[in-house]
């Protein structure tokens, strides 16, 4: 039976690789529809040093992709749809994305508080290629990176996503050290993996 992970991601198949994406996938021979970002690590904890080196994983095998500018990867022209409740189905493995490998990052890191999920996601939705200012802004960069150069998504639909991340996170914080967020996304992960 398959879990409700599953019949999401099979239920998409928009994959759009961009042109240096697509150069990689095809040269190392990976299997474009099962792409992640992996995380890279150095004494098992996170190495977030080059952020522009994404490791691109297809649950077998993996590679580096450069990423030199996040906005370069910008493609389509759809109009986001409002954002404010639940984000509508077609976004759903979008969100998925992003925090089934925030989930992975808080594995190998510790968990982060709401303020630090919140000032990543509205620093990566204000800034796209400003500079990182901690590891999860970083990592949150090159998820976001994997995640525009396997689907067209344009600059108002990453504003609308990673606005609706922000919102998330900001009404999750209780106070300065609350980590409701990632506590409620790792429930919804056990509900989600189960068939």
């Amino acid at each position: 039976m398959k879990s409700k992970i599953q019949e999401i991601e099979e239920s998409v198949s928009n994959i759009d690789l961009h042109p240096s994406l697509a150069e990689v996938v095809n040269q190392e021979g990976l299997d474009r529809t099962k792409l992640t970002v992996g995380l890279k690590l150095k004494e098992n904890r996170p190495d977030l040093s080059v952020r522009e080196e994404v490791m691109i994983y297809d649950g077998i095998k993996g590679a580096l992709w450069s990423v030199p500018s996040l906005r370069a990867l910008f493609r389509g022209n759809a109009v986001p749809p409002a954002m404010s409740g639940e984000p509508p189905a077609p976004y759903l493995p979008i969100f998925l994305f992003i925090e089934q490998h925030i989930l992975t990052f808080c594995n190998a890191a510790g968990d982060k508080t709401d303020r630090e999920f919140e000032e990543a996601f509205s620093n990566l939705r204000r800034r796209p290629d400003g500079k990182s200012f901690s590891e999860l802004h970083s990592f949150l960069w090159q998820v976001a990176a994997g995640l525009v150069g396997k689907r067209l998504i344009n600059a108002a639909e990453f504003d609308a996503i990673f606005g609706r991340l922000t919102q998330s996170a900001r009404t999750f914080g209780m106070g300065v050290v609350s980590r409701n967020y990632i506590t409620t996304l790792r429930q919804m992960g056990k509900h989600l993996n189960q068939p």
